[in-house]
């Protein structure tokens, strides 16, 4: 059976105004990686974070919406034509009861997680069977869940899921822990399972598993580490094994990490720094899971706070915040190390890429 031929998108989410462009989307040249713009999308305050489910054709975005004069959140449900890259909005929902900047679908498409950073809580939407996001299911605290020192305040920054699926992982940047859920399909609500401590004030913000499903790599925003940890698929515990900086030893100014993934092979981790305005690429070491820098290479702007490997893995895609610009990167098949392509779009505030795979 002949396979359909495949190209890729590259949808972007920024810090703007309702009135102005939030989210792009782009064709990704397959062998170049360079893009060119298909479809612009205003109407959403800060849709900082999006999530794309290419099988079903549909986009999500976070959105801020004002409740009383408060900080709230809305899903907005788009769906995407692949032929043109054009959006269509589908419908919002309310979301829970503080912004958000982070959304997370599980690997059947049938749940969306938010994260409120400043409401220090996660929440929960079914998805439904047209694909759009459902009304909010459930709503967990984390200063209901774990006992909080006066001098800090929880804040969540991002959920993701273990690589079997059972476990998620909340990275809560105030309390200096992961938090761990389960979720109960039959009542549509979160279970809290655990949590793992980290260090004092190194402040977690995103985590990434290793292909290999036995160890996760969280990148910590306040003191620019990476902590390495072994994962156990049996109990749903995350066991901290190394802490390592992502900075050169001889930077001395103010940066704070961001974005970090991990090549589909499992030899390289990569980590954002918004300060140092670079990214640090990581050797893995395949008999420990631990981590050995190799490159820090400049991001082409400030303040990178996110980044993709696009599908292949042969080109990164840089998204500079106060740069105002989307930078093309390729990647050595050997080692992992980035070089810049000198190619670069410009955007306003892109603080999200995500890129996707489409059958034509």
């Amino acid at each position: 059976m002949q396979q359909q031929p495949q190209h890729t998108l590259l949808f972007t989410g920024a810090y703007a105004e309702a009135d102005q462009t939030g989210i792009c989307v782009y064709a990704v040249d397959e062998t170049s990686g360079e893009l060119r713009l298909l479809d612009e999308v205003s109407g959403i305050k800060n849709p900082t974070f999006l999530n794309v489910d290419p099988a079903a054709k549909r986009l999500y975005a976070i959105g801020e919406i004002s409740d009383q004069g408060k900080k709230a959140a809305e899903i907005v449900t788009f769906e995407i034509q692949p032929d043109t890259g054009k959006l269509k909005e589908l419908c919002r929902v309310r979301s829970v009861s503080s912004s958000t900047c982070h959304i997370q679908r599980d690997e059947g498409s049938s749940y969306l997680i938010v994260s409120s950073y400043h409401g220090g809580l996660v929440g929960v939407h079914r998805i439904n069977e047209d694909g759009t996001a459902g009304e909010l299911l459930d709503e967990k605290k984390h200063a209901e869940l774990v006992q909080v020192r006066e001098d800090q305040q929880p804040r969540a920054h991002s959920a993701f899921y273990s690589p079997d699926g059972r476990y998620i992982f909340v990275q809560d940047l105030g309390l200096d822990k992961i938090m761990s859920y389960t979720l109960d399909s039959e009542h549509g609500q979160l279970r809290f399972h655990g949590e793992t401590q980290l260090e004092d004030g190194v402040g977690p913000r995103h985590l990434a598993f290793h292909p290999g499903g036995g160890y996760a790599y969280v990148i910590n925003e306040l003191n620019s580490s990476v902590t390495t940890l072994r994962y156990s698929s049996e109990d749903g515990r995350l066991t901290p094994l190394e802490t390592i900086s992502t900075l050169p030893s001889d930077f001395e100014g103010e940066s704070f990490c961001a974005e970090i993934a991990v090549s589909s092979d499992g030899r390289t981790v990569y980590g954002s720094n918004r300060g140092h305005d670079s990214i640090v690429v990581f050797s893995v070491h395949q008999d420990s899971g631990l981590l050995s820098p190799v490159q820090y290479i400049s991001t082409e702007g400030g303040h990178p706070r996110h980044f993709s490997l696009l599908p292949g893995g042969k080109h990164l895609v840089a998204a500079n915040r106060d740069g105002n610009n989307l930078v093309l990167f390729t990647v050595d098949p050997e080692d992992g190390k980035l070089s810049f392509t000198g190619y670069t779009v410009s955007q306003s505030k892109p603080v999200c890429v995500k890129p996707a795979v489409f059958n034509r």
